[in-house]
């Protein structure tokens, strides 16, 4: 028995540091897996699909998928910001509550299709017809606002601007001391994404029903409540390989499985974890490499002054305003209603000069730029100031500067991970455009 318990305990404390480490390291990665489905998505629709431009998007897609069509939703368990919020908070409950609320098994099948709803209304009205009314509603917006390490939580914004994902979230919270993993369970639009890709997965949970006891204490134990006391295998795409029901399982009945040979949950876990944060690290950094060399059209200069560091993307190559053009013809929703302040997205009108303007990024900060005009093309763009997050602004601002100079235009797609500031540079350069037209 005392072999068992430390045995859990490894288990507990690598999947524990393993969530810890990429609340940190990429609090955002949920939201840009999301984010480059979407990006795809809305780009093959359109006919304006780019594979040098889809290239941040596809390393997200890269890292996550392949791992979890394999062996299973490791993501959700061992990598996901949200995900981590929801056990922190079961734990604080289970310290609080000797009794968890239990959902009556036919209401809780019921309310699982629920997140298949959240999904089919994103992709239809959200990202096929670019509906952004519920753009406010957006609880993982508020909850990146609120908790991203580092920075203070900015609360009046959160009220302000984004009132309904606030109470959203709040509401989450809530259920969430109640319902083990209530979001991943009944509303996360990802989770219906995993649960549907899960199910080809090699790997199970084996625990024969004929070594069982009455205890039922792999079920009890398990966040997502399947009930596992019925089943001799579950390769259910709700579980997320936390193996709470390994580790509460007294007779070692249950154990992880890959192609029916028992496998450490220890060793599967932190090496699906490494292996899709590997991935996508060196996805990222090939796509940044090819992205800054690609056709040579577009070159960044960092200037600093007594102000401190500004940065300029200008255009080397007097045909880089229409080598590109033909790639923005359409960007994501929320790309588009960033830019939809201002009419100026079009570089047919715009007058030769130097043009300022501000836009409002993550968090309410407010970037201005000043961009350069000649021969009636972007020549030039300046960043004057930001007030936005150090770490998303720099993930999107050259990105974005650099598509806006290749495409000549202030409609282009957000970043992943980074859509408010990225928006925020929409809007600026969109402001400062509306003054040369």
């Amino acid at each position: 028995m005392e072999r068992k318990s430390k045995k859990v305990k490894v288990i507990r404390i690598l999947r524990a540091a393993s969530q810890i480490l990429f609340f940190f390291l990429l609090p955002g990665f949920y939201v840009s897996a999301l984010s480059s489905l979407r990006q795809i998505y809305t780009s093959a629709v359109t006919g304006s699909f780019s594979l040098s431009a889809m290239l941040p998007q596809l390393a997200i897609i890269i890292a996550v998928f392949p791992i979890t069509i394999l062996l299973g939703r490791f993501f959700c368990s061992w990598m996901c910001a949200f995900g981590s919020l929801g056990d922190l908070i079961s734990l604080i409950s289970h310290k609080l509550f000797k009794r968890r609320l239990r959902i009556p098994p036919k209401v809780d099948k019921a309310l699982r299709y629920v997140k298949y709803l959240v999904l089919v209304f994103l992709v239809i009205a959200v990202w096929t017809l670019g509906f952004s009314g519920f753009k406010s509603f957006n609880p993982w917006d508020v909850f990146g606002i609120i908790l991203t390490p580092g920075s203070a939580p900015d609360f009046s914004y959160a009220f302000s601007a984004l009132l309904p994902g606030t109470v959203i979230l709040a509401a989450i919270i809530i259920a969430s001391f109640f319902v083990d993993r209530f979001f991943c369970r009944y509303l996360c639009p990802l989770g219906a994404v995993f649960a549907l890709t899960s199910r080809p997965r090699i790997t199970s949970i084996k625990k024969p029903t004929a070594g069982c006891g009455k205890c039922r204490a792999c079920t009890n134990a398990c966040p997502m409540g399947i009930e596992l006391y019925k089943m001799d295998k579950c390769k259910s795409g709700e579980c997320i390989d936390c193996f709470a029901c390994v580790e509460a399982c007294p007779r070692k009945n249950a154990a992880f499985a890959v192609s029916d040979e028992d496998v450490r949950p220890v060793l599967a876990g932190t090496m699906a974890a490494a292996v899709m944060a590997g991935v996508y690290y060196a996805g990222s950094f090939e796509s940044n490499v090819l992205s800054s060399g690609a056709v040579g059209t577009v070159s960044a200069v960092a200037q600093n002054d007594s102000t401190g560091s500004q940065y300029s993307v200008t255009d080397s190559s007097s045909s880089a305003a229409t080598d590109s053009s033909a790639s923005s013809a359409s960007s994501s929703s929320s790309a588009s209603s960033a830019a939809s302040s201002s009419s100026a997205s079009s570089s047919s009108a715009y007058k030769d000069g130097t043009y300022q303007g501000s836009g409002t990024g993550y968090r309410g900060g407010t970037t201005t730029v000043s961009v350069t005009v000649k021969s009636g093309k972007i020549t030039a763009i300046t960043l004057v100031s930001e007030g936005d997050t150090p770490d998303f602004f720099q993930r999107a601002y050259q990105t974005i500067v650099s598509e806006i100079i290749g495409n000549q235009s202030s409609n282009v797609n957000a970043v992943s991970g980074a859509t408010f500031s990225s928006n925020g540079i929409m809007q600026a350069v969109a402001n400062a455009l509306s003054k040369a037209s």
